[in-house]
């Protein structure tokens, strides 16, 4: 019999705390997805990343101190394994490109649809 998969941790990247601990909430609904926490800035998201903490990051692209564009560029130069969820209210087609060129797992928009959110980050 084969055991069930460890559950995937999943850190929330947002400059707003609200909206964060939300999307807290409702990874913690999914059985198949462990709620890591969440991070305001690209430095702290980079920082719990190299600490191993998390397998799964769920990006916005506008932080404080830089951008989650930024942010990606730095776990690719590390050799980070975190699979990356953008995650921004821009539904613009060249941000989901770069995204994807710059190797990013998923994009989704912030539209309030958490099941594409929930259902990406299963996916990465």
């Amino acid at each position: 019999m084969q055991s069930p998969a460890a559950p995937r941790r999943v850190l929330i990247v947002d400059n707003s705390p609200d909206l964060a601990q939300a999307l807290g909430m409702i990874v913690r609904l999914d059985d198949a997805l462990e709620y890591s926490g969440y991070a305001l800035t690209g430095a702290e998201a980079l920082e719990r990343s190299l600490a191993g903490e998390i397998d799964v990051m769920v990006l916005d692209l506008g932080l404080g101190d830089c951008s989650g564009f930024d942010v990606l560029d730095r776990l690719r130069e590390q050799g980070s394994r975190v699979k990356v969820i953008m995650h921004t209210g821009h539904a613009i087609p060249e941000l989901r490109e770069r995204a994807r060129q710059k190797g990013a797992a998923g994009f989704v928009i912030k539209d309030g649809d958490f099941r594409s959110l929930l259902k990406a980050i299963r996916e990465a």
